[in-house]
């Protein structure tokens, strides 16, 4: 017993033995990562007041003493040097990553006369009219006798007086000719990123106060109760918890619209109901869609892919198209939206008319956005110049909305941005709209700009280049979206297969032709595919083919498929079905052998398009 007492002793021992040990490293990992968390802290604070010291003395150097003289009363703001300084402030201000840059002089009776700076509001922007006592802002006046011994000065932070808060400055004496200090150069940055560093550091030192205490107490429970798996893979659960949790805002938003509507729709005790579900559900896929074709585009461009695919097709038709997809939207903010196209542009042209409907989609869907209710939208296209085998179409978008100013015009087709911080808070949106815009108008040979004024709306214009059409019977063989949506029967009797590993999938396209007479197999791998045809030859009249399948993909399929003997099999349409949609996917497919392509997710008109022209 005394063995046996004795062995379950020193199993005790080797385990608090080992708990004291981690117990101690843990600790020693909290303390050198507490010191690390310090350094960082102080890193950041010398390198906000750097920043800001730097940027006064390059601000003090940027206008000249005599510059600054021109300026010290009110009527000294007509001149015309006046609007340009500020302009070179504003540009100062964004090179060197500060709010705001400013300069002032000191008086002997005590009071700091404000000259010139780069904000932009008028309630708060300095005149040589705009005087301070020094004893109403002890913020300046900690600053003044450094000034004029030649020193410069940078507030301490988190240390902001009441008529600045939330600001950091730093301050720098212009030197004049004669070497004596004539004013100040001043800068100011936001507070946000100190205490946001400073609140995320607090943070951090009490998880790591939190994490120490509870590692000490699992530690000691763990070590006696639980084995080192156990809790490896509750760690586990906890990073993947993690990692689901950091979603992309933009993607989240109508993905939560989806579910949550889709929960509704299947509760409710009416079809009104539902088909209120089923209307948001539309709109959050299309709002999904549109933010993933805006990202895929952009990745295009980034790598220099955008490429374009002309065909013939109807002017008139296509923009009869982008007009219906942006009326709902028009609709329901009561906007008046008229269209004028001239009569000289040809009835039928060549080019890639879905990236010229997502030029004009994009310009009508800002234009809806930031027009008022009741407001006035206008789409007018016109032609600009002509010869016998080209034509160069001019389209504009106007309104009668916010308007942008001529500083925020200039950064409109930039990447990520729009016209200023707000816009985004306010309105939503990617940004990346008028960039794609942009790159789509210029692959097409032409130019965008815009005209606005702040207040008095904007009108986008864009030109474009295209060759004249000449196959007038292609408009009648498509005829329009609602003449396509109400043909019953029209394929009656006619066989094809749909080769596609995803049941859902299948179910979809089965539900969209069931009213065209069609006979649908299905094939669930690129094998049973080519073995359904093999087996019966000439018993289809065409295949759809997924690109991405289990045993063999679409691609390898069409090859088989193609290499078989029998002659009809050669001539038998294939059609890919893919949500691979870059133009190197569809040259694939083609080299493949197959003969045309459908991108997911499918549009009805688009697969009825494509059965006409291989059916007929």
């Amino acid at each position: 017993m005394e063995r046996i007492a004795k062995k379950t002793t020193d199993k005790l021992y080797q385990v608090y033995i080992l708990f004291f040990l981690s117990a101690v490293f843990m600790l020693v990992v909290v303390a050198l990562f507490s010191v690390y968390i310090t350094r960082m802290e102080n890193t950041m604070e010398m390198s906000v007041k750097n920043h800001l010291l730097a940027s006064a003395m390059s601000a003090a150097k940027f206008l000249t003493a005599d510059e600054l003289d021109l300026f010290h009363t009110g009527e000294d703001m007509e001149k015309p040097e006046w609007e340009a300084i500020r302009a070179r402030l504003r540009q100062f201000a964004e090179d060197y990553n500060v709010l705001y840059v400013y300069y002032w002089r000191y008086h002997e009776d005590g009071r700091i006369q404000y000259i010139i700076d780069n904000d932009e509001d008028a309630e708060y922007m300095a005149t040589p009219d705009l005087f301070f006592n020094l004893d109403d802002d002890p913020f300046t006046a900690e600053a003044v006798p450094r000034i004029i011994a030649g020193k410069t000065w940078v507030s301490d932070l988190g240390t902001y007086t009441t008529s600045w808060d939330g600001l950091i400055s730093a301050v720098a004496p212009v030197i004049g000719s004669d070497g004596s200090v004539c004013c100040a150069a001043g800068v100011d940055v936001s507070d946000e990123i100190v205490f946001s560093t400073r609140k995320n550091i607090t943070i951090m030192r009490g998880m790591l106060i939190f994490s120490l205490f509870v590692s000490v107490l699992s530690g000691f429970f763990g070590m006696r109760l639980y084995n080192i798996k156990a809790i490896q893979s509750t760690c586990a659960s906890l990073s993947k918890s993690q990692f689901l949790s950091n979603m992309s805002h933009e993607m989240r938003t109508p993905m939560n619209a989806i579910i949550g509507m889709t929960a509704i729709g299947k509760r409710a005790s009416n079809i009104d109901e539902k088909n209120h579900a089923l209307n948001k559900i539309e709109d959050a896929s299309s709002h999904l869609l549109g933010v993933i074709n805006d990202v895929l585009d952009m990745a295009k461009i980034e790598a220099n892919k955008l490429d374009l695919s002309p065909v013939e097709y109807n002017f008139d038709r296509m923009l009869r198209n982008v007009t219906s997809v942006i009326s709902f939207r028009v609709d329901e903010k009561r906007q008046e939206f008229s269209v004028n196209v001239d009569d000289s542009i040809p009835s039928f042209i060549v080019g890639d008319d879905q990236r010229l409907s997502q030029v004009m989609t994009n310009l009508l869907s800002n234009a809806v956005k930031f027009t008022p209710e009741g407001g006035q939208i206008r789409l007018e296209a016109t032609l600009s110049a002509e010869t016998d085998e080209d034509c160069e179409l001019r389209i504009e978008v106007s309104d009668n909305g916010i308007g942008i100013s001529p500083e925020h015009q200039k950064r409109l087709f930039k990447a990520f941005e729009q016209a200023d911080s707000g816009t985004s808070r306010e309105y939503g949106g990617t940004g990346l709209g008028l960039l794609i815009s942009k790159r789509i108008v210029e692959l097409m040979g032409g130019s965008i700009w815009v005209e606005s004024e702040q207040g008095k709306g904007a009108k986008f214009i864009f030109t474009v280049k295209a060759l004249r059409g000449k196959n007038e019977s292609h408009y009648a063989a498509h005829g329009n979206i609602d003449e396509v949506l109400s043909i019953d029967d029209e394929f009656a009797g006619r066989k094809i297969l749909l080769a596609e590993d995803i049941e859902i999938n299948r179910e979809i396209l089965i539900s969209l032709l069931d009213n065209t007479g069609l006979i649908i197999d299905c094939a669930e791998n690129g094998i049973e595919a080519l073995e359904m045809i093999e087996a019966a030859p000439g018993h289809y009249d065409a295949v759809f083919m997924d690109m991405q399948m289990p045993k063999m993909d679409g691609l390898e399929a069409t090859r088989r498929i193609r290499a078989l003997p029998a002659e009809q099999n050669a001539r038998l349409p294939i059609i890919a079905m893919t949500a691979n949609v870059f133009k190197s996917d569809v040259d694939e497919c083609l080299a493949a052998g197959m003969d045309d392509h459908l991108g997911k997710p499918l549009k009805i008109d688009q697969v009825l398009d494509k059965l006409r022209k291989y059916l007929s």
